[in-house]
């Protein structure tokens, strides 16, 4: 009866405040699809216009986190600032509110009631990492170099923090699970087709394109010791990357540290950094899209019943193809900096126990619920609150931010002074002025209908 009371006074209200977010009852991937089709169509005014007021909805991270990824792609950099500071704005507010115990029995019982789909979006920790990175590009594109030292150092801030979180998390809902008889491991069959994709990462969050961004900042800023480090940090996450390894002697050598020579030598003769009238050209190039999660369909069981439950899953993300730049006739093939597919996938895989465990704790909670509705409901208010709630818990949570690239890519190369032919299949050359003893920043993003680019001078 207990149990009873408290969902008549709360259920409706909760569920009915949970299906205010815009994705539950429209699946998000369709709602991107339409994001990406006016980005491929060379229009990204059309993205931002189908967004529209969904930034003031209760999935309102996501969506601002596709607006200023787009505006950002359309050259829009103080509108993409503004949006990008909202979302980081939200995050801090997300983790404050963490630090709080939510311990009271509303609280408790709303994460029974809530199904993850109804929750607001709170954005996954490699989608945070972007957000500062591309915020940085922001603040680079203003001539903002200090403003984009910030964001490297907290995008890279959210990966240390994210490494500590992990080795010391505490996952309630399983423990829970796991009491009252559940074993998600008896389920692993039904993921195991995201093993591979997973695999080709280290983590679901560590991204080599944003320490590779840091260091070249630092380099430019005329800090070598700390440019160094973060490119050593990059290249521990892609060790064969030759563009890093070069990065890491040049920057090394420069501050004394004995530990690169060993590296230089297995490097050869190579040139490694710009000669006198020389600067340097890099090329970062984004390709493609994130997959989009899918539904599937798992059998889960309770004491009671055998519930067929929906629940996200990648279905497929295949492994970059790396791209070649023609630079003044040099054609030279792209390294891999980050695997954005494969974070997705990670990140979702190691999701997958504590989201079986809340499934199955909403199960649980609805079959009491449902009981005591045909036991004590006179009114049919719990009974209209338990058919809402039950068709929201079958609504997976597909909702990831899909205007990310599938990959990261760089080139770098030392070239003359003066100015340089930079192109891609289906680019037309863009001409690049390379200044001597500095570097020039070229962000490519290649879309599968078109490829837009930006020229960042250092």
């Amino acid at each position: 009866m207990r149990l009873f009371r408290f969902a008549t006074a709360f259920c409706l209200p909760a569920l009915l405040a949970g299906c205010a977010s815009t994705s539950v009852f429209s699946p998000y991937p369709g709602q991107a699809a339409q994001f990406r089709a006016a980005l491929d169509a060379g229009t990204p005014e059309a993205a931002v216009a189908r967004i529209g007021g969904k930034t003031t909805s209760a999935d309102a991270t996501l969506y601002l986190m596709e607006k200023g990824r787009i505006e950002q792609v359309a050259q829009q950099a103080d509108t993409s600032r503004q949006d990008f500071e909202a979302v980081i704005g939200r995050f801090q507010a997300q983790d404050d509110k963490a630090v709080v115990s939510a311990s009271s029995y509303a609280a408790a019982g709303a994460s029974l009631l809530t199904n993850d789909n109804a929750r607001p979006y709170t954005g996954r920790t490699y989608e945070r990492v972007f957000v500062h990175q591309y915020q940085a590009l922001n603040f680079l594109a203003a001539g903002d170099l200090q403003g984009a030292l910030v964001e490297v150092r907290r995008a890279n801030q959210v990966q240390g923090d994210a490494l500590r979180a992990k080795e010391n998390s505490v996952d309630s809902a399983r423990s829970d699970a796991e009491a009252k008889g559940f074993d998600a491991s008896r389920y692993d069959s039904y993921f195991s087709a995201m093993d591979l994709a997973a695999g080709r990462v280290k983590s679901a969050f560590q991204n080599a394109a944003t320490f590779y961004l840091s260091g070249l900042i630092y380099e430019v800023a005329g800090n070598s010791n700390d440019a160094f480090i973060d490119y050593r940090k990059a290249l521990e996450i892609v060790p064969d990357n030759a563009y890093l390894q070069r990065d890491v002697v040049r920057t090394g050598l420069k501050t004394g540290l004995d530990d690169v020579k060993k590296l230089a030598r297995t490097l050869g003769p190579l040139q490694v950094g710009p000669k006198p009238g020389e600067g340097e050209l890099v090329v970062y190039i984004e390709e493609g899209y994130v997959p989009s999660k899918q539904p599937v369909s798992i059998p889960i069981w309770t004491t009671q019943t055998l519930n067929n439950i929906s629940f996200p899953f990648y279905a497929e993300a295949v492994a970059p193809q790396l791209l070649t730049v023609q630079v003044s006739g040099q054609q030279l093939p792209a390294a891999l900096l980050v695997d954005t597919r494969a974070l997705a996938v990670r990140s979702l895989k190691d999701e997958v126990p504590a989201m079986l465990a809340r499934a199955f704790l909403r199960l649980v909670t609805r079959q009491e619920l449902q009981r005591q509705a045909r036991k004590n409901d006179s009114t049919g208010l719990l009974s209209l609150a338990t058919t809402i709630y039950s068709l929201v818990a079958e609504q997976p949570d597909l909702r990831s931010w899909l205007t990310l690239p599938g990959s990261g890519q760089v080139v770098r190369l030392p070239l003359a002074a003066g100015e340089h032919q930079v192109s891609l299949p289906g680019l037309a050359p863009l001409t690049v002025t390379v200044k001597a003893g500095r570097p020039t920043l070229v962000h490519l993003v290649v879309l599968p209908g078109k490829t837009y680019s930006r020229v960042y001078p250092l």
